[in-house]
């Protein structure tokens, strides 16, 4: 068994949206959500919560900064030893994925979930913002060869704010390391980009900001030894004013 995964940007929810998302999200039949921009507010605590209420298991990062709330609605979470980066260390997450809670290691799944640093690609941002993305995004790399180094199946998911550099609107202040370590995912790393897999050359958004100006930041890179059966996303979340991000999808095998 493989899980069906399902990942979020919740935008450090206050309560009352907070809930509105629990709603949304309570249906769905993914088996591993990660929401990643989680808080230490009303609202992210009420998802952690109820989530942990439901006897999900639930991992969360250090909030402090945002961080990262993974949840397994069935199986189980096993920590996998992995120095996160030094910068903004709540925003990676190593964990193995089990079926049940003794584990079988046949059907573990990898998994390291992401926020990544952010930083405006339609308007020019400042420039400690600009050098903390870059700062952060060789520490990232980094991380992610260990990740893979480790040669097991996996997944690396959630909203790594890394524009795709397929895209439609004028995006100026992408960052040349930005979309090198875009790249370097698939190029360096040996991994597979789920959503390409199934729309090779769609422009899609993810995101999108106050004027209507959005990109693909939300990601699912594979290890080659996966299947992707379907990767999506999801707007609800984001058109119906829960987010400013869509959900994405990854069904795997």
């Amino acid at each position: 068994m493989v899980p069906s995964l399902l990942t979020l940007n919740v935008s450090n929810p206050p309560r009352e949206r907070a809930e509105a998302l629990l709603h949304w999200l309570w249906p769905r039949d993914e088996e591993v959500w990660v929401l990643t921009e989680v808080g230490r507010g009303a609202g992210s605590g009420l998802l952690l919560s109820v989530c942990r209420a439901a006897g999900f298991d639930v991992h969360v990062t250090d909030r402090s900064e945002l961080g990262v709330m993974t949840v397994a609605r069935v199986g189980s979470w096993e920590r996998a030893e992995l120095a996160p980066p030094p910068l903004l260390p709540g925003r990676v997450d190593s964990l193995v994925w089990q079926p049940n809670s003794a584990g079988s290691g046949e059907a573990a799944l990898r998994l390291l979930a992401t926020y990544g640093a952010a930083s405006d690609p339609v308007r020019y941002s400042s420039k400690t913002q600009r050098e903390r993305k870059r700062q952060w995004l060789t520490a990232y790399d980094r991380v992610v060869g260990e990740w893979t180094a480790q040669g097991e199946r996996g997944i690396v998911l959630g909203d790594l704010n890394l524009v795709d550099p397929v895209h439609e609107a004028p995006l100026k202040y992408v960052l040349p390391e930005e979309t090198a370590t875009y790249h370097a995912l698939s190029e360096a790393h040996g991994l597979v980009d789920a959503f390409r897999v199934h729309h090779p050359d769609e422009a899609a958004i993810s995101w999108m900001d106050h004027s209507g100006v959005g990109c693909r930041y939300d990601h699912a890179f594979v290890t080659t030894d996966l299947v992707v059966e379907a990767c999506d996303l999801l707007p609800e979340p984001r058109t119906k004013g829960l987010t400013d991000h869509s959900a994405l999808t990854v069904t795997i095998s």
